[in-house]
């Protein structure tokens, strides 16, 4: 990372600036990630022949910036603007990219390196691309006016072919075009290969700083980590040391077998001592294994204080930390993480400007694209800490502000809604819904009671009906029975 008045990309310049950077800053990247990767500095000990050398490297790093990352990039960003079709567009760029896994991984490096680069372009399918690149693959070269933002960016690779022959290409990212140079191993100078423009107005390159200083969230701790590296590794040669320990006999009768001038004799004497377990001492004789004498709890106690230091400095909280057991209310993990919350809250400022600047490309290619007048800056994010949520407290809390502010806004308070938007759809989807299951209802009741009316009134016509009918027949059986009283019909035939 260089800042210069200004830079002509000719091969001599490319070629000075590549030689800087692999003398200055590209030692301190590798050394980030090997601290990363957990291949620290006393993996490089070295002792005399004979004695224990442990070389315990202890991934301090590694857990800081995972940490750290899965705090800040966990949840993926949010965004909102009142120009729909406009958020509809740059939502799905955004989505062809995979953006979640690129805004962690970015996240992550910017971490491990203190800062994270990515590489906006076309493809040849037109299609808006956003790339991330290793840091220790990118120079950037950043002007010295306060106007000013990246001069030039240079992405640094190597090739290997089948033969094994080595090419190292330098691609130059500037205002207006890409510059393509190469070099195969053994040549000093550079030679330019093609050029290609592209439409983005400014270098295609944005840069996700970590901080202000661009320093890795460990960077401060490694000296630490070195530290508890060196005892842990210590203790563990004090433990080998004890099991190599000298024995040493006092007033010894000697032992059965054993000859100072028969050397074969002596060690049948010292197997015959191990396989007996049996020792002859003098009077005053006496065995015993030479060791030195540690001071367990000194040396304990300064490897809890190393321990608590990393992750004091590293600002990070130690989860192994009794006091984070139990079942701590959300403003009390709050407190607990109030340093890894201010960390982030500035890795967060610097992301939302890098956001921004991403955000500025895709929309002037979408503009060209569409023939669209988008403003970037009619889009906002929104960042969700990674945090263990109290659904319930939540829950509660936003029941309370049901009617006194928006729905929108409520649903935004809830931190399982990941689209508000969608969120809203399936609300005015369930409402609809809802209201046309009720004019069905409220159709079928009217109709049922209108079956109802008609089944009473036929049942009460029915019902007159037989009475007459009835009424009818008992008249009949009367006039029969008199008939009979007469004599004119048989008995027997009477209905």
């Amino acid at each position: 990372m260089l800042r210069l008045d200004s830079f002509e990309p000719t091969a001599d310049n490319v070629a000075k600036v590549i030689e800087l950077f692999k003398i200055k800053e590209l030692p301190r990247l590798n050394q980030l990630w090997a601290y990363y990767d957990n291949v620290h500095q006393i993996g490089d000990r070295v002792v005399d022949d004979g004695k224990p050398n442990n070389k315990l490297a202890h991934g301090y790093c590694k857990y800081i910036t995972d940490t750290i990352t899965g705090y800040f990039m966990g949840i993926n960003v949010k965004y909102s603007s009142d120009d729909e079709q406009y958020l509809r567009d740059y939502t799905e760029i955004i989505n062809d990219n995979f953006e979640d896994d690129e805004n962690f991984e970015l996240a992550k490096k910017a971490s491990i390196f203190g800062y994270g680069v990515e590489i906006v372009y076309q493809n040849e399918k037109a299609q808006t691309r956003c790339k991330r690149v290793d840091p220790r693959e990118m120079i950037l070269i950043f002007g010295s006016r306060l106007d000013s933002y990246l001069l030039c960016a240079i992405r640094l690779y190597e090739v290997k072919t089948l033969d094994n022959k080595l090419t190292e290409y330098a691609d130059v990212y500037t205002s207006e075009e890409i510059i393509h140079y190469s070099r195969p191993e053994g040549q000093t100078d550079f030679a330019e290969l093609e050029r290609e423009s592209h439409y983005f107005n400014e270098v295609p390159v944005v840069v996700y700083s970590n901080n202000e200083e661009m320093r890795s969230d460990f960077e401060q701790v490694m000296t630490l980590v070195d530290a508890y590296d060196k005892a842990q590794s210590d203790s563990a040669n004090d433990f080998e040391y004890f099991t190599d320990a000298y024995l040493v006999f006092s007033n010894c009768n000697g032992f059965d077998g054993a000859d100072d001038n028969d050397v074969e004799g002596t060690s049948k004497a010292y197997a015959n001592l191990r396989r007996n377990r049996l020792l002859f001492l003098g009077e005053n004789g006496s065995a015993h294994f030479l060791t030195k004498e540690i001071n367990d709890a000194a040396i304990e106690n300064y490897k809890n204080r190393l321990n608590s230091d990393v992750h004091k400095f590293g600002m990070v909280p130690d989860l192994s930390d009794k006091e984070f057991a139990g079942n701590l209310s959300g403003i009390a993990i709050k407190f607990k993480i109030l340093p890894l919350e201010q960390k982030v809250m500035i890795k967060e400022n610097k992301f939302r400007t890098a956001l921004a600047k991403r955000r500025e490309m895709i929309t002037t290619v979408l503009n060209i694209r569409k023939g669209s007048s988008y403003d970037y800056r009619d889009i906002s994010e929104e960042f969700t800490r990674n945090l263990p949520q109290n659904v319930k407290e939540d829950t509660e809390t936003i029941l309370m502000l049901d009617g006194v502010i928006s729905k929108r806004t409520l649903l935004e308070l809830l931190p399982q809604i990941d689209d508000v938007d969608q969120e809203l759809k399936r609300l005015e989807e369930e409402q609809a819904a809802d209201d046309l299951l009720g004019q069905y209802d409220q159709f079928l009741l009217n109709h049922l009671e209108e079956s109802d009316d008609k089944t009473r009134d036929n049942t009460k016509a029915k019902t007159v009906e037989d009475e007459i009918k009835e009424d009818k027949t008992q008249k009949e059986r009367h006039s029969k029975r008199k008939d009979i009283a007469k004599g004119k019909k048989p008995y027997s035939k009477m209905a």
